[in-house]
């Protein structure tokens, strides 16, 4: 029985792929293909939502990995955050996590001048220890965001990375296509001039980073679960 119910969702492949309706035909496929591969038949077709496809990925969703900031940048791309020191394999699975990546990129798809204009990453690992990164979580949220999801992702931050990075980023040249590899941003340094080279080369102020990377932006993540779910969302 199909449940899934979703408006004006084509259109958000077209704007996705600047209205070049072959590429936005062969997004489309590759997404169903990648949705039913992460949901299961019996979930795929359901409406992503924390009560419906979601339902169940609850204990993941709150460990606050991946989440979004509370704001957009001036073109009106939302920020997504993803955060590797709250990665606990005893409270996930590899579905579970790339199902809630899934989710996090449907709510910012919400906001129109996202569909049209992008996303921005913001990876903050700087608490991270090796032992945390999951390989099979990284392959899947990329094989989702390369060419499935209809997002494009304008600039991937990573901001004070530890030492093992270059591990982690060895990894992602062997999984990652070329054109999202040189759209990686690695930001260095103290707090100051790293918020300086944001707003100065990014166009990204203070008051739309997070507290974590010295920004002025407080990521209240259970609050917005909760908001959600309470929507129906």
């Amino acid at each position: 029985f199909i449940q899934y119910s979703e408006p004006h969702s084509s259109s958000k492949f077209l704007r996705c792929e600047v209205f070049n309706a072959d590429l936005a035909a062969k997004r489309y496929v590759k997404y169903w293909d990648k949705r039913v591969e992460h949901f299961g038949p019996e979930k795929a077709f359901m409406k992503i939502s924390l009560s419906d496809a979601n339902a169940g990925d609850e204990e993941t969703m709150d460990l606050g990995v991946i989440s979004l900031l509370g704001k957009q940048d001036d073109q009106g791309r939302s920020i997504l955050i993803f955060d590797p020191s709250k990665y606990d394999k005893s409270k996930y699975t590899t579905s579970s996590m790339i199902r809630t990546f899934w989710y996090v990129v449907h709510s910012a798809l919400e906001v129109e001048e996202t569909q049209k204009h992008g996303m921005i990453v913001l990876g903050d690992p700087n608490r991270a220890k090796l032992s945390q990164f999951d390989r099979e979580v990284s392959k899947g949220i990329i094989g989702s965001i390369s060419g499935a999801l209809p997002v494009r992702v304008s600039a991937i931050h990573i901001v004070h990375p530890p030492t093992f990075f270059k591990i982690v980023f060895a990894f992602m040249k062997l999984v990652m296509p070329k054109r999202l590899l040189k759209r990686i941003y690695v930001h260095s340094g103290d707090d100051q001039n790293v918020l300086a080279k944001f707003e100065a080369k990014f166009g990204l102020t203070k008051d739309k980073l997070p507290t974590t990377i010295g920004g002025s932006l407080v990521l209240d993540h259970h609050s917005w679960i909760k908001m959600r779910r309470d929507s129906g969302l």
